[in-house]
């Protein structure tokens, strides 16, 4: 066998000590998972610079899945942190549905029977109301502009751009990076409420109330885009 070079040796023994940590994870734990993505995150910055393919693909696939535990611990937390509904807005909500969320969604709280959502679809929402419904769900929302919201929480990211100044109406570009779990299709449907069985191609048309606008995905960026972008 050759001597391996330093890059090598340092490749090996950061992706060893990564390995660990994540065999060591509480998956229960942001703390946790965050530490284990810092150790992810720099074994894989070694071994790129070392041109290791195959600790490469197993150190992107351990990041994502960890980003996206990541995010799911704090959407979790974000729900807990949020005042319960009074019963008698839980039954106002029962009997005439929140409008708060998307229309064709719906969610059970604990100890009450299922909510349907009537509100707009997110690519119907103006910068307002799409900044509130993003920091409702524990995204963290960025205002850079007027006519810009940028919701991130993860690797799930989504930026809307509207006409300026936005006023009420509707994005005319939205930009969707979907958590690495989430296939674009999922992402594009639970933003526009399309029926997915019509979207069975990377380009095409979905119907708003605005009008129609067009969609194209990148899927080897995992980047979706509707409107005018």
């Amino acid at each position: 066998m050759g001597c391996e070079s330093a890059e090598t040796q340092a490749c090996l023994t950061s992706y060893a000590a990564a390995q660990e940590k994540v065999n060591q994870v509480d998956a229960k734990s942001k703390a946790s998972v965050e530490a284990s993505l810092t150790g992810v995150e720099a074994a894989l910055a070694t071994c790129k610079q070392a041109q290791r393919h195959r600790e490469v693909d197993q150190l992107i696939s351990a990041k994502n899945q960890l980003v996206a535990q990541v995010g799911a611990l704090e959407r979790r937390a974000a729900r807990k942190s949020r005042k319960p509904p009074s019963p008698e807005e839980l039954k106002r909500l029962e009997k005439e549905g929140d409008p708060n969320c998307p229309k064709g969604q719906a969610y059970r709280p604990e100890g009450a029977k299922e909510i349907r959502c009537t509100g707009p679809q997110l690519a119907e929402m103006s910068a307002a109301v799409a900044a509130k419904y993003f920091e409702d769900l524990g995204f963290r929302v960025k205002r850079p502009a007027p006519s810009r919201v940028e919701a991130e929480h993860g690797a799930e990211r989504t930026t809307l751009v509207y006409a300026d100044p936005p006023g009420e109406s509707a994005p005319r570009c939205i930009e969707l990076v979907p958590a690495p779990d989430i296939p674009w299709l999922e992402a594009l449907t639970r933003a526009t409420g399309a029926n997915p069985s019509k979207l069975k191609t990377t380009t095409g048309k979905v119907k708003l109330t605005q009008g129609e606008l067009t969609y194209a995905v990148d899927e080897k960026n995992n980047i979706v885009k509707i409107g005018d972008c």
